[in-house]
């Protein structure tokens, strides 16, 4: 079986820069990293595209602020019972794509409610002692996802492409008619 060469690289890539995050989430106590690989994995799964990084990347912050109001929201009294708190997420879910589609068509729904989700995943499951460096640090988390493990991978990339080129230049439409 021949391995590819962009198997190679790709691969090499994303475990180096995996690799790197780890090291950069332990030194730093970053305990997310659920969140980095979720944030990355979503990333990548919508083509890595870098004209969209930035939309993408404000998505994010305002699900992590949606995922906070739901937990204040639901934290008041008579507001947690399951068809009070069920609407409640329904109108929120209807507003963040109705924002979208009117006065905030650059965030990327997919990516807002994508965080929102794993913001609420977690702070419904965690005690949260001091809220700033939660914050802090889910943000450099899944930044990290993003800028690192996806955007770090697709340099390095093109870095060992630059270094390793292919042997023979690849055949254009040009070429084959001579």
């Amino acid at each position: 079986m021949k391995i590819s060469k962009d198997v190679w690289i790709s691969s090499i890539g994303v475990g180096l820069t995996t690799l790197i995050f780890c090291l950069i989430a332990g030194v730093f106590n970053l305990w997310m990293s659920g969140a980095a690989f979720i944030a990355a994995s979503y990333f990548f799964g919508a083509g890595a595209p870098m004209d969209k990084v930035l939309n993408i990347s404000v998505s994010f912050l305002l699900g992590i602020a949606l995922g906070c109001f739901c937990l204040w929201l639901l934290a008041l009294p008579h507001l947690g019972g399951l068809i009070t708190s069920s609407v409640i997420l329904g109108f929120l879910t209807f507003l963040v794509l109705f924002l979208q589609g009117t006065i905030m068509k650059f965030a990327e729904v997919p990516a807002w409610l994508l965080a929102w989700g794993t913001t609420m995943l977690i702070i419904t499951n965690i005690t949260i002692k001091s809220w700033p460096v939660f914050l802090i640090q889910l943000i450099a988390a899944m930044y990290l996802g993003v800028y690192l493990i996806i955007i770090g991978s697709n340099y390095f990339s093109k870095w060992m492409y630059r270094l390793f080129p292919d042997k023979e230049p690849k055949k254009t439409k040009e070429s084959e008619k001579n």
